[in-house]
């Protein structure tokens, strides 16, 4: 099951997550993104980190 937590991207921030798949991780981490650090859009270098700091 994938997981995420963003202070391994380097963010100040204990938010956690896990999903079935990929798919549902990202869209968590994009809401959590929103809400909890107001991006809008997430960057590219920041999409590339998002995606390496994901634990299958």
């Amino acid at each position: 099951m994938p997981s995420f937590k963003c202070k391994d991207v380097g963010m100040n921030c204990p938010f956690e997550a896990e999903a079935k798949t990929e798919g549902e991780l990202m869209t968590k981490i994009a809401t959590h993104a929103a809400q909890a650090h107001g991006m809008t859009t997430v960057p590219a270098d920041m999409m590339t980190k998002i995606k390496g700091a994901i634990k299958k």
